[in-house]
């Protein structure tokens, strides 16, 4: 697992600076194309008050969760949790990041410490929030059944598909920086492209992997998710007063889309640290308060 999650940060990180090299533009003319009128404005109210209602959000799906299934989907689940959201703030910066080449939103220029500490508890949300609701959508009535097929799909063999996915993403990477008109689109599908297919590569499932028994509810309810988090994000934002000056709304919910499937799978990725382990383990009983002492007669 760390050295999976290891090889795709450094994938994300250095293949668009390679491609940026290998083109021979100044890293100070990318800056230019996100740094746009009055997105510049850090807005710290606007951030605190998001990752409130974030947090809010949260409570009230998994509240919600609890009167749909009579069970909360994720009690006792508080370390597994705690990694998929620091996991999720540290691909939510890598997005960021990402963004400089093809600038499809506004960035915002200031202290990158004042910006770091406002941003990550928010950006460490968005992955949790992204099961919490995926969680709620399937336990809705007749949602997995009305997204299930009879019709299956049979994928190519798992080491040529998990090439061809890595060589897709990699392109995507190496053309933002010459293309990023072109490549805009292309780039937000590279980190879910390069994530599945080092997944492929070590033998384990992807969040299409029910495509081959017809059961897309997993997927269809990962997407879902995304949009409806990934929406109320920006409303709070935006209706707090932060300003982020995004491309056309279609491009954006598509995003949006890409990004729910993109934290269920770095989700599945990190659950396999909890893979094979027994229950007495992931739950230790609580000692006794008091202690007992038996003495032999």
């Amino acid at each position: 697992m760390k050295t999976r999650l290891g090889i795709y940060t450094f994938l994300l990180l250095a293949f668009p600076l390679i491609g940026l090299y290998l083109t021979g533009i100044e890293w100070s003319e990318l800056e230019m194309r996100v740094l746009q009128g009055d997105a510049n404005i850090v807005n710290p109210p606007a951030t605190l008050l998001t990752t409130l209602m974030m947090a809010g959000y949260i409570v009230f799906i998994n509240h919600i969760n609890k009167l749909v299934n009579g069970v909360q989907p994720f009690k006792g689940q508080l370390n597994y949790l705690l990694w998929v959201g620091g996991a999720g703030a540290l691909l939510c910066w890598m997005l960021v990041y990402l963004n400089i080449y093809v600038a499809s939103w506004a960035s915002q220029s200031g202290n990158p410490v004042m910006q770091g500490l406002l941003y990550t508890p928010l950006f460490a949300m968005l992955a949790p929030a992204v099961l919490f609701t995926r969680a709620f959508i399937a336990a809705l009535p007749n949602v997995l059944k009305l997204t299930s097929s009879r019709h299956t799909f049979t994928p190519p063999a798992a080491d040529k598909l998990a090439y061809l996915m890595l060589a897709l993403g990699t392109l995507a990477l190496f053309g933002a920086a010459a293309l990023p008109v072109s490549f805009a689109l292309a780039i937000w599908s590279a980190p879910l492209l390069l994530l599945m297919g080092l997944q492929l590569l070590w033998n384990e499932s992807t969040v299409f992997s029910g495509l081959k028994t017809g059961d897309n509810g997993r997927m269809i309810c990962a997407a879902l998710a995304g949009l409806v988090v990934g929406n109320f994000a920006l409303f709070a934002y935006h209706s707090n007063g932060g300003l982020t000056l995004l491309e056309s709304g279609w491009v954006t919910q598509l995003g949006l889309l890409m990004f729910g499937l993109l934290c269920m799978q770095l989700a599945d990725v990190l659950a396999e640290n909890w893979r094979g382990k027994k229950r007495s383990e992931l739950y230790p009983k609580k000692k006794f308060p008091i202690p007992v002492v038996v003495k032999k007669n």
